[in-house]
């Protein structure tokens, strides 16, 4: 008996371009040189970067994913169903903010998935673009970035339900607001023989992002990138000039002269891309974060700071948890005190563009200092420590300075560029106080057992330590020059009126939801799936977003510590604080306050969930949100 034959299996893979299906060793180019025969990993020496093809998966619409803000919308064509709808170039800037289509063969019409691309860089955002199968797929367009976006949750019903209802919907608000819901098939990018479509990839779209030779990828790409063997913080090699051009042409001079703060100066200084590909080994051997002439080690440094016993470690992590804490809060007040709009518009002129420009580094640093906070707490964790999100009421050490919310004026920049000056040693600067610590963590395994991984923890600190020094000396260059009346907002201590106490009462209530979002997640560690984490981040862009609204109307944003809690956290005060304050700012705010709300209510009441969940006994009771009664005192250096 016959077994009856069987059409192929689900999921089959088949040949799709002329290579594949030859039965012969085809004459030419090598299969891996074919675009569809590529990898994705994108890097050098590749024939091409595929995120390029995904720019264009939605018919009549062209999408860029290399932005850290997620995918934005670039262009309209005049066919397809955005056309249809009446969507134009005209309604752009709009944002990729979900996406629902089908990923695996054995996913039911029902069970399709919707992505959402908030908390997400353009290029997660690809990922998900490019795990779409062939289909039927719905996207939901937006106004804001897609990474602080509310995602799918401003749809009525779900998103699938759109796309199985063919349902393509373009709704206009009386100011202008744009919000789109398009069904139509996945874009094929190759006809039957293999062909990528001339009509929509122009010559160069597909290697445009590409690396050239690693000498080109070695001059341009930015600090801690992937060159594990580039130097990002150099002194010279006499130890005099503590920050040069490890890149400069020049090496004449002595003593070299020192790296300049802004872009344009540093790229002076700097060999270009022929004499890159030429004269790469003049380049100085840098051992110990110093040039030397030769191969040999520079001498061993003097005499400093003694180990420190292993309680001392822990109090000293402990304290620099709360530096962290309160040089973030001071870097955000700092940015919103910058008189600039959170999304630069296109027609800008110059004054706005470099006063965003600053602002932009100022926020780009004070996100860095939250993430310090988290490598500390994962530091403390890894000693057995509780987590400790605290605020520091003072920068003891050489630096000795209470913490104060300023607007940023020259005097409050240089002193920011103090505290983030690169330290050889531990004599100035928070650099300093982890230098200390990773030398005797590092020289007493038998203290810190877990030395490997505490020493990369404090290694990454120490390291973007010195990128925010060289990032605040670009901030003082792009403002260099500019009255700081002309680029300063005013900022009233008191509310003027109703709505903006709410939109105060409403950035409190965030600051206390990120505190105690923070202080779980670090409590549960692997646990939490990062779960919490990735809704502590919703909390801090909620905040971000509501402090901008605040200092736009001229009142200063307060980051007020709530009162201490221990955990279990208190989930419902925070829920009705957050509702309370919600209710307020949208029943007297106009159409930015509503859609502030809007797009953050969903990210609250998830967030509020998870708290829910981490409270109900999944956390060992133990560590406050309160600043620390008293820091440790400053220990003589010698």
């Amino acid at each position: 008996m016959t077994e009856p034959v069987a059409g192929p299996p689900v999921g089959k893979i088949f040949p799709r371009n002329l290579t594949a299906r030859a039965d012969h060793v085809v004459r030419g180019n090598p299969a891996a040189s074919r675009p569809e025969s590529g990898v994705d990993n994108c890097y050098p020496g590749l024939e091409f970067d595929q995120r390029n093809l995904d720019k264009a998966f939605f018919p009549g619409l062209t999408f860029e994913f290399h932005r850290p803000d997620g995918a934005v919308l670039r262009r309209v064509d005049a066919t397809g169903i955005a056309a249809e709808r009446g969507l134009t170039d005209a309604d752009l800037p709009l944002h990729l903010w979900a996406v629902c289509g089908r990923t695996t063969v054995d996913q039911t019409e029902a069970d399709i998935p919707t992505f959402s691309c908030a908390n997400l860089g353009g290029l997660d955002v690809w990922r998900l673009v490019h795990d779409l199968m062939p289909g039927r797929i719905a996207i939901l367009l937006g106004p804001a970035p897609g990474i602080s976006s509310p995602g799918a949750d401003v749809v009525n019903g779900s998103l699938n339900g759109f796309r199985r209802g063919d349902r393509s919907v373009v709704q206009r608000d009386p100011d202008g607001t744009v919000l789109a819901v398009l069904v139509a098939d996945r874009a094929r990018y190759l006809d039957p023989e293999g062909v990528i479509d001339p009509e929509v990839y122009l010559p160069g779209e597909l290697t445009r992002s590409l690396c050239a030779p690693w000498q080109y990828d070695f001059r341009d790409c930015g600090c801690f990138y992937w060159a594990a063997s580039k130097p990002d913080v150099v002194t010279s090699a006499d130890g005099q000039i503590p920050y040069v051009n490890f890149q400069r042409g020049d090496r004449t001079a002595v003593p070299p002269p020192a790296d300049l703060p802004t872009e344009a100066g540093r790229r002076e200084q700097e060999l270009d891309y022929a004499e890159m590909l030429h004269a790469w080994n003049d380049l100085a051997v840098v051992l110990g974060g110093r040039e030397t002439a030769g191969v040999a080690p520079p001498p061993p440094p003097g005499p400093t700071v003694g180990e420190l016993a292993r309680q001392e470690v822990l109090d000293e992590l402990n304290y620099l948890a709360t530096v962290e804490h309160a040089l973030s809060v001071e870097y955000l007040f700092a940015h919103y005190s910058l008189d600039a709009p959170r999304l630069l518009p296109d027609d800008a002129d110059e004054h706005t563009r470099r006063v965003h420009a600053a602002a932009t580094e100022v926020y780009s640093i004070a996100v860095d200092e939250m993430r310090h906070l988290r490598w500390v707490n994962e530091a403390l964790a890894l000693l057995g420590q509780p987590p400790n999100v605290g605020r520091a009421e003072r920068i003891h050490r050489q630096l000795d300075r209470p913490f104060q919310l300023e607007p940023l004026t020259p005097a409050q920049l240089d002193w920011f560029i103090e505290v983030e000056r690169p330290s050889q040693g531990t004599a100035s600067g928070v650099d300093g106080m982890y230098v200390q610590l990773l030398t005797t963590i590092d020289a007493r395994p038998d203290l810190f057992p877990e030395r490997d991984r505490l020493v990369h923890l404090i290694k990454l600190i120490i390291d973007e330590g010195g990128e925010h020094f060289r990032r605040f000396g670009l901030v003082k260059g792009h403002l260099a020059g500019l009255a700081p009346e002309s680029y300063l907002r005013t900022l009233r201590v008191a509310p003027a009126d109703a709505l903006t106490e709410g939109l105060a009462d409403l950035s409190d209530q965030n600051y206390a939801l990120l505190l105690n979002a923070l202080q779980a997640t670090f409590a549960l560690g692997d646990r939490a799936g990062g779960q919490l984490l990735e809704q502590a981040r919703r909390a801090m862009f909620s905040l971000h977003e509501t402090n901008h609204l605040l200092a736009a109307r001229g009142v200063r944003p307060r980051f007020e510590l709530p009162v201490p809690v221990t955990l279990p956290v208190p989930v419902a005060d925070h829920a009705a604080g957050i509702r309370r304050a919600q209710e307020t700012v949208a029943e007297l705010g106009g159409a930015p306050e509503r859609r502030l709300v809007l797009q953050h209510g969903a990210a609250h009441e998830a967030l509020l969930a998870e708290l829910q969940a981490a409270g109900a006994g999944t956390i060992a009771a133990g560590g406050t949100i309160a600043p620390p009664a008293q820091p440790p005192p400053p220990r003589t250096q010698g």
